[in-house]
């Protein structure tokens, strides 16, 4: 009895001797794993630092000078970046973590890495990410990897002109506007940062003020393996045969990395993020040195229009807005940008963001323009109206001139303008020949609207072009906004239509009175078709620099004359 009882605690020491050898192996392996975590913690973060770098770079037009590797045990585990104007960064690039020691009676299972990343939004600016989604504020904002400036202020409006002085002296001026206030500076990037704390990871956007749990850092300790059955006695009374282990838990998961890989070329080097984004940087030499070589153009050509545009000039890294087409084709309208002059390459619209990293042409795209176009030879605009209006006046060939000067009802310009040279009269108010309704005023016809073979329109241009009546001038006045500008030197009125914002120019032409043209760029005057409830006068707008109306003027007066078609 007394053997027995030594053999059952010889037993149970050597049990409890291997059951603590367990233990500590186990403590010692969760340490490991621990202190491999923390390591990879402090490397990511180290990543998130120089990813915000390179980014900073990318959009600064800095350069990289050289790139070198860091090695562990004969092993590339990353590189240190140069730059010719920013820090020196460290990165460790995206090789496979090791494999999480197998569990012993089920110890650990396994646990991901967050995902830090970046990527450009369709503003321009790179935002960071989260396992592949933006991160955000507690706002739900997007958090930029780099600050942005603001945009400066507008400047402030002219002030208004001063109101004219008395006995007819002009007021003065109004002094400019103040200009408009700067804008504010953009906000600054966040750079996140990652801890790991009680077996889970944390980030923190706000420099470490404040945590948010993302998830477990280490894995569950599996189940432990169920226990042998006792072996039934033998017919000796010998001992059972021990149970089986438990089975081992599984290995851990490969560790993650923010970079895929660093690579480079002659010119450049590419960082490929975890997500497979690449950002490029160009190479360069020279602490100090500029950038020239990566500076491209980007060219407007009309494409057969006419016009001038600058071209841009844009930093590799950066992007631009491609400019609003100011190029013109007469009878056509302005579609797109496309790199291929006959619209096969690559489209653009104005205002898209653009990078490139070369330089290129852009060609203007046209189509046919149903709002403008020709009638016999001469250029018409369509401004939603009853009628077209020509976009400049008889004896002109473009808006800004003023052209030729006529008696109402005459077809051709002459050098004197007054009662005594006028056609349609014998010399006085009460002689009037043709378009009269009143027998003291000459010999009554009751013609109130200009034949054809005497309006200066139509015998001068010919086809279907003749003078406005009065009604479409209403029309012209009351469905289009009048602004007084100045357009290429010449004061006059854009007259633009309030339903398609086409537009026609009349500048201030004066008037002839006898052999003087007067009022010259401060008053203009043209003719309708149509006569007066006065016979020796006929309806014409008269525009001046503060009004715009519709009255009558003598019709030996000299006018210009905008014409109408159908």
């Amino acid at each position: 009895m007394k053997k027995l009882h030594l053999l059952l605690l010889s037993v149970t020491l050597c049990v409890f001797s291997a059951c603590h050898n367990d233990i500590w192996d186990a403590i010692d392996g969760l340490d490991s794993r621990v202190t491999k975590l923390e390591e990879l913690c402090k490397e990511m973060n180290t990543n998130i630092t120089s990813l915000q770098t390179i980014v900073d770079v990318l959009q600064s037009n800095d350069f990289i000078t050289g790139v070198v590797e860091i090695k562990k045990d004969g092993e590339v585990i990353g590189y240190t970046i140069t730059f010719g104007k920013h820090d020196p960064i460290t990165i460790y690039h995206g090789q496979d973590g090791k494999d999480g020691a197998d569990g012993k009676d089920g110890q650990d299972g396994s646990a991901n890495a967050p995902v830090i990343g970046v990527a450009q939004d369709t503003d321009g600016v790179y935002y960071w990410t989260l396992n592949g989604e933006w991160l955000l504020d507690d706002n739900g904002n997007k958090l930029p990897v780099s600050g942005k400036d603001g945009q400066n202020g507008t400047n402030g409006s002219n002030g208004q002109d001063g109101t004219d002085g008395k006995d007819g002296q002009d007021g003065e001026d109004g002094k400019d506007g103040a200009d408009g206030q700067d804008g504010k500076d953009g906000k600054d990037g966040v750079t996140p940062q990652l801890k790991i704390e009680e077996g889970y990871w944390f980030i923190s956007y706000d420099n470490g003020a404040t945590w948010t749990q993302l998830g477990k850092a280490t894995g569950e300790d599996g189940k432990d393996g169920a226990d042998g059955e006792d072996g039934k006695d033998g017919v000796d009374g010998e001992d059972g045969k021990d149970g089986q282990n438990g089975t081992d838990g599984k290995d851990g998961q490969d560790g993650d990395s923010m970079f895929q890989s660093v690579t480079q070329d002659e010119n450049y080097v590419y960082f490929t993020l975890a997500d497979g984004t690449v950002i490029k940087i160009a190479k360069g030499s020279g602490n100090n040195q500029s950038n020239d070589d990566f500076i491209f153009t980007i060219t407007y050509d009309p494409n057969g229009g006419m016009g001038t545009m600058l071209v841009d000039t844009i930093y590799y890294g950066y992007t631009t807005k491609i400019k609003a087409c100011t190029f013109t084709m007469d009878g056509y309208l302005f579609i797109e940008w496309n790199t291929d002059k006959n619209g096969k390459g690559a489209p653009y619209q104005p205002n898209f963001n653009l990078s490139i990293d070369k330089n290129i042409t852009l060609y203007a795209q046209w189509k046919d323009n149903p709002y403008l176009g020709t009638e016999n030879g001469f250029n018409w605009v369509d401004l939603g109206l009853s009628v077209k209006w020509s976009t400049y006046n008889v004896g002109a060939t473009k808006p800004e001139e003023y052209g030729d000067y006529f008696a109402w009802g005459e077809v051709a310009p002459k050098t004197t303008y007054g009662i005594t040279t006028y056609k349609w009269s014998k010399g006085s108010y009460a002689t009037m020949t043709k378009y009269c309704t009143s027998s003291s005023s000459g010999t009554v016809d009751n013609k109130t609207v200009l034949e054809v073979a005497d309006d200066a329109a139509t015998i001068n241009w010919g086809g279907a072009w003749r003078m406005p009546t009065y009604a479409e001038i209403q029309e012209l006045y009351r469905e289009c906004t009048w602004t007084f500008i100045t357009q290429n030197g010449v004061s006059g009125y854009k007259v633009t239509s309030k339903s398609n914002g086409y537009s026609i120019f009349l500048p201030l032409a004066g008037k002839f009175y006898e052999s003087s043209l007067k009022d010259l760029g401060s008053v203009g005057g043209y003719w309708s078709s149509s006569l007066d409830s006065n016979d020796w006068k006929a309806i014409g707008m008269h525009l001046y620099s503060t009004a715009n109306v519709i009255t009558s003027h003598f019709r030996f007066d000299g006018l210009p004359v905008r014409p109408v078609c159908p």
